[in-house]
Order: structure tokens, then sequence, then C-alpha cells
């Protein structure tokens, strides 16, 4: 037990030494070099050569906050470095890649709680805030130009963090937790706060002292709110975007393939010549039904009227005669004019076959969208086999739409669908005074 706490302790020294180190050495680089951007430069590259690891850039982190916790001048340093990484960004991408990488850390931190809070002016804010914040103004500071840095630096934060709670949300939809707190005020939100806190200035009635000389803080928070603004917006609007190319796409394949369109067009066909048969079944049944039922009724009356001869005894006929011969009657065309005897004179029912055709044709056609509906009637139309039967592609479009299921699972809507067969009305129209 004592030898883990030796050693944890250890692990702790040499954080703290190497993040002291990384202090001192870009202190001596800037200190050292006369020039402004060469030492940018020197400081950039000596940063990402020591910290430019996600394992280590949280050191750089540190460092940033000893030489803000310390009492003399030096936290300039924090701002030149800051400022030298992203200015020289624009030469080397991996800089970019580093700033990226520190705000990542900074997150993490912040969300883990891996640093205490601060209070300042009565409030509690993460000490990540305070590192962030206090740079920003000391970056101003040292230099009013380096506000665009600083609103770019921030762009960054408001990006990172808003892709972290989306990967947040995304889990938490799916496993019901989320991977960030969801009760914790976002960071690049409570950086305005801070700002904000740091630029107000109570005016002392006793030294007549009235101009803000802390004014330039309440333009850099102004200037960040409009950043946040724009931003947020920015990626809203992408996300959206995202979104509807990704529903495109997912509608995109579900839109039936060519192949299949092919492969059903002998389907519609045939389901166009059941539809025609069956549309004059049930005309020739009832024509059927009508000759069965009058035979039907023929006997039946001709055993009533021997009956009723039975019954006045008309003929000599006795009434047991009339009543044997009615029931005969009765009995004979019941069986000699029921549906069995005369089946074979009824029309053949194919409304098994058109229903297949047409659960074939529908499982395709659920799935086109408005242009290859109109193109594959436009095809069908002209077709020499289907001359026979163009006056009833209309008609069967909208048999077809009356028998599916589920309509609301169609790529097109009703008002394109209807649209749709008025112009297959045309276009037959139109084939129809091309034959004459």
């Amino acid at each position: 037990m004592a030898e883990e706490e030796i050693q944890e302790t250890e692990t702790v020294d040499d954080s703290e030494n190497f993040a002291a180190q990384i202090a001192r050495d870009v202190m001596v680089i800037f200190q050292k070099q006369m020039d402004p951007e060469a030492a940018a430069v020197e400081s950039s590259a000596y940063i990402w050569k020591n910290a430019g690891t996600p394992e280590k850039v949280s050191y750089f982190v540190d460092a940033t906050e000893l030489w803000q916790d310390s009492r003399s001048n030096v936290d300039k340093f924090a701002a030149l470095s800051w400022n030298g990484l992203v200015t020289q960004s624009v030469n080397n991408q991996d800089y970019d890649t580093f700033v990226r990488m520190m705000i990542s850390a900074m997150l993490n931190g912040f969300y883990s709680l891996e640093k205490p809070d601060i209070e300042y002016e009565k409030k509690r804010y993460s000490s990540y805030t305070a590192i962030i914040g206090k740079t920003f103004i000391r970056m101003v500071e040292l230099s009013p130009s380096s506000e665009a840095t600083v609103a770019e630096i921030y762009t960054l934060l408001v990006h990172i963090e808003m892709d972290l709670e989306a990967e947040s949300q995304a889990v938490e939809d799916e496993t019901g937790t989320g991977t960030i707190p969801t009760d914790m005020q976002e960071l690049y939100d409570e950086v305005i706060e801070y700002l904000a806190d740091r630029g107000k200035f109570k005016a002392d009635p006793m030294t007549g002292e009235e101009e803000n000389p802390n004014e330039y803080i309440e333009v850099l928070c102004e200037r960040l709110r409009a950043t946040r603004r724009y931003v947020m917006q920015e990626v809203i609007n992408e996300r959206a975007l995202d979104k509807r190319k990704k529903l495109e796409m997912e509608l995109e394949n579900q839109f039936a393939s060519a192949e299949e369109i092919v492969l059903v067009a002998p389907q519609f066909t045939e389901g166009m010549a059941f539809f025609v048969q069956e549309k004059r079944y049930n005309f020739k049944y009832l024509a059927v039904e009508k000759i069965r039922l009058t035979l039907q009724l023929l006997g039946s009356i001709t055993g009533a009227v021997y009956f009723l001869l039975g019954f006045m005894e008309v003929w000599g006929i006795h009434w047991i005669d009339g009543l044997v011969v009615c029931l005969v009657m009765m009995i004979f065309v019941r069986l000699a004019a029921s549906r069995k005897q005369i089946q074979f004179f009824y029309p053949t029912d194919i409304s098994k076959e058109l229903e297949e055709c047409a659960t074939a044709f529908l499982n395709v056609m659920r799935n086109m969208s408005q242009e290859q509906l109109e193109q594959f009637l436009v095809r069908q139309i002209k077709l020499e086999r289907n001359q026979k039967y163009l006056t009833t592609i209309p008609e069967f479009m909208k048999y077809l739409y009356a028998i599916m299921p589920d309509r609301k699972s169609m790529m097109i809507t009703v008002d394109e669908l209807s649209e749709l067969v008025e112009n297959s009305e045309i276009e037959v129209a139109k084939q129809l005074r091309g034959q004459l």
C-alpha cells in the first residue's frame, strides 16, 4: 500500500515538473528572441514537439495555469504562446491539430471535474473557464488585433463542444446513458459569463473615475457572443443539411431499381389482361344466374299450377296428384338448375391471378419515384403488346391504388399519382389518334 502511494506521488510530481519545464522553456524562447514572429515559430515548434500528443497536451494546459497563477507578470507568455499556435497554424497544420487537441483535453477535464472550481464575484467557475478567459483577456490586452485570433479559438471551442454533445446524445439514445453530464452548463457559455463578470466596472464617486478600464473586455465579450450565435447556427444548418442528405440517400436506396422495373413490366401487361376479363366476369355471371333462376322459377310455377288444378279437381286431376307433382317439380328444378349442374356455363373467375399480378407490380410501384412511374407508363402505352389495353391503363392504375395496402408507404403522394393518371389519359388519347 505504501509503495502504491509513493508511486502515485512520484507520478504527480513528474507531471508538475514537466508542466513547469514547458512553462520555463517557452518563457526563455520568448525572452531570447527579439522578433515576435520568430519567437512564435520557435515556441510553437517546441510545444508541438514536447506536448503534441493527446496524452501530453494537458501538460501545456497546466503550464498555462502556472503562468497565470504566478505573481509576476508572466501570464503574458500564455497569451503569446496561444496566439503563436493559432497564427502559425496557417503555415503548419500540426499546430491547428494541437489547438484542437488542447480544447478537447480541456473539455474532457471540464466535464470530468479534474480541476477544482474557483470563485470570482461570488460565483463559482471551472478552473478551465478561468484558464481560457484569462488567456483571452491577456491576448487582447497585449494586442487588440488578437481579437480575431481569440474568436477563432472560441469558434473551435463551440464546434468541438457541440460535436461532443451530439455524440453524447447519440450514445444516450442508444444506451440510455450519455458520455457527458446533461446538468452541467456548457464550457463556451461559462466562458462568456466569466468574461462578462471580468468586464464589469463600478465607478467610484470618491475618485471621480467614470471611464471603464475593462471596456475592451466588454467589447471582446460581445464579439464572442456574436461568434457563438453564428457558429451555433452554422452547426445547426450543417446538421440539418447532413440529415437531409442522409434522408435523401436513404430515399434513393429505397427507390425501385431499373432491373426491378423491367422485370415487373410483363406482369403489368398480364394484370391488365386479367383486369379486363374480371370487369366482364360480373356481367357474364349475372346473365347465367338470370337463366338459372328463371328455370327454377318456371319449374316451381308449373308445380304450383298443377297443384291448384288438382286442388280444384279440374280435368279430373286429384289434389293428391297435384301435390305430388308440385313437390316433384320443385325438387327437380332445385337439383337440375343448381349452380353445380350448370357450372360449365359460368365464366372463369381469374381474381386470384389478377391479385398475384397486381401484388407483384405493387411491390415495385410502391418504391417508384414520380419520374420512374411516368416513364414506365409512357413506355407501356407505346408497347405493341398493350395496344388492345390502351383505354384500360388509366383505369387499371386507379384499381391498383384502390387495392394497395398501406398507401402511406408509397414514394409518391396521392396528388402526384393523380397527376400521373391524368397525364396517362392524355398519352393514351394521343396514341389512339396516331393509330387512326
